[in-house]
């Protein structure tokens, strides 16, 4: 009983959605339209090019300062054994130092992934 009534309740769900229909077009149709097409496009693909190529440069910008921020995040714990262990050696403030680094580093990490997106957009720089 149960299964039939799952049955029916999925039915009635999906009574009023339809298969979407394939749309093509023909090849020829698209040899027809592409002088018309054209040279009106590649002016527009040109400048957008430009565009393009700047924001993936402020990406990849971004993508190293988020590597850097991944890596700082890993001076925490060394910057605790500095402090612990170290101190006999003199490493005291350089540990606290690290451990500044580390504790800040997860939050510039996500400052900076959050900030990837306007910077794919030259939004941000």
């Amino acid at each position: 009983m149960k299964k039939l009534l799952i049955i029916v309740l999925v039915a009635v769900a999906f009574m009023g959605v339809e298969i979407p229909k394939a749309k093509a077009m023909d090849p020829v149709t698209i040899g027809i339209l592409a002088p018309i097409i054209l040279p009106y496009a590649i002016p527009v693909a040109e400048t957008a090019a430009q565009y393009a190529l700047k924001g993936l440069i402020n990406a990849g910008v971004g993508m190293i300062d988020i590597f850097k921020d991944m890596i700082d995040v890993f001076m925490l714990p060394v910057g605790f054994l500095e402090v612990t262990l170290g101190l006999p050696f003199g490493l005291f403030s350089n540990g606290c130092e690290n451990i500044g680094t580390g504790f800040i580093a997860p939050f510039k990490l996500g400052f900076h992934a959050v900030m990837l997106v306007p910077r794919l957009f030259c939004l941000y720089s």
